[in-house]
């Protein structure tokens, strides 16, 4: 069986992202380590943020060596889980679709 290809990401900064590097996410200041990293179809290199769990596209991300803050494992309170939630549709409301993709007319 042949082994599978190991996906290397490349940061904004132009600097190799591979799996256990500690990463900052440019638009949040999000520290965390890389869990995975995948190719989609379209050949746009994704990378799994182990504070998140969420998929991040390589350019928005950058190798650093800040330390990853301990998870302390515990019980959030409602009103913690509604300022996160809120903080992320806050972020989702304000992401560039046109910035994301590739095409469009220009001029």
């Amino acid at each position: 069986m042949a082994e599978a290809a190991v996906i290397t990401a490349v940061g904004r900064n132009k600097k190799s992202i591979k799996v256990g590097d500690t990463v900052k996410y440019v638009n949040s200041d999000t520290i965390s380590r890389v869990t995975e990293i995948k190719k989609d179809e379209q050949g746009n290199v994704w990378v799994l943020l182990e504070s998140t769990g969420l998929w991040y596209k390589e350019e928005t991300l950058e190798p650093t060596e800040l330390k990853v803050k301990e998870k302390i494992e515990r019980e959030l309170t409602p009103e913690e889980l509604e300022e996160r939630f809120r903080r992320q549709r806050e972020a989702m409301q304000t992401f560039d679709v046109g910035k994301a993709g590739g095409g469009g007319a220009g001029g």
